[in-house]
């Protein structure tokens, strides 16, 4: 609906009414007096009213102006405390960061968030483990700043760094027959029963594509989605699985598990970090991202 009053139009009103000097006003709003005056000329013209009546140098409000003064002033107030609200939140946003990593980054990001918080102060992260997939969607939306993932991205909507390496070694429970092997062939290990990850993680695909195409008839015992139940099913000897070497190294460290080396067979992969090609960074992903960069690898 057109109406005669404008955002512009009332914050002229409402600085000449207050000041009650058109030269005042212009040099508050940093415009010219021109400007200022036609303004008001354009809204007494369309509301068919006199707002104000000159003294001398002195503007005063006619009582149509006095009306008019008080609803700008309530208008006003409101867009001054839409604005305080909107600059607070942009100040939050800039310390706030938002990461979504597949699960083989997070045995990494702690120690680089570790390392880059000591630097910020009241930064607040929220971290998303989900899938490779759902990273970059997140990262594409602009749902993450920042997203993690084993393998490279299919998308060119990333900006790629390679951050680290990790590779998929063939984890055991310590005293499996295998443990104490220095090492094995596929043609051994297709009569073993396997602990396999669910169909959409980065590190199932691989294994797919680099071991079990190539021998017909693998013997899957369990399919579990949680790095962290993989462990504990290969703790309690259910069998073998081929699994990211940066998760286990604790249990490795432990003694709990152990790891075969599979001959002719590469694992190795580059961790990714990816952030959106067609969006600016806020500052504080920016920061972390060149933090990670320099500190990685």
């Amino acid at each position: 609906m057109k109406t005669a009053l404008t955002a512009t139009n009332v914050r002229v009103f409402e600085a000449v009414a207050r000041l009650q000097s058109v030269t005042r006003a212009a040099e508050e709003l940093e415009t010219s007096q021109p400007y200022i005056s036609k303004q008001i000329a354009v809204m007494e013209e369309q509301l068919n009213l006199q707002l104000f009546s000159r003294v001398g140098r002195r503007l005063y409000l006619t009582p149509a102006g006095e009306i008019l003064h008080q609803h700008a002033k309530v208008v006003m107030e409101s867009l001054k405390n839409a604005e305080d609200m909107l600059l607070r939140a942009a100040s939050a946003s800039q310390k706030r960061l938002r990461i979504a990593t597949s699960t083989t980054g997070m045995y990494m990001l702690p120690e680089w968030l570790a390392g880059f918080e000591g630097k910020v102060t009241d930064m607040e992260t929220t971290v998303i483990v989900t899938t490779v997939d759902e990273v970059e969607r997140r990262v594409i939306s602009g749902d993450a700043d920042l997203g993690f993932i084993a393998g490279r991205p299919r998308s060119r909507s990333f900006v790629v760094n390679v951050v680290a390496e990790d590779s998929l070694v063939l984890a055991v429970q310590k005293d499996h027959p295998l443990a104490t092997r220095s090492s094995v062939g596929l043609n051994e290990l297709s009569r073993e029963r396997f602990i396999i990850r669910d169909p959409e993680s980065a590190s199932r695909a691989l294994t797919e594509k680099r071991v079990f195409q190539k021998c017909p008839d693998w013997r899957f015992r369990l399919q579990i989605n949680h790095i962290d139940a993989i462990k504990s099913a290969l703790e309690e000897g259910l069998g073998m699985s081929f699994i990211s070497r940066r998760a286990i190294d604790r249990e490795l460290q432990s003694g709990t598990l152990a790891t075969v080396p599979v001959d002719a067979v590469d694992l190795r992969r580059p961790i990714c970090m990816l952030s959106n090609a067609h969006r600016l960074g806020s500052k504080i992903a920016i920061r972390l991202a060149k933090h990670i960069a320099n500190h990685a690898m």
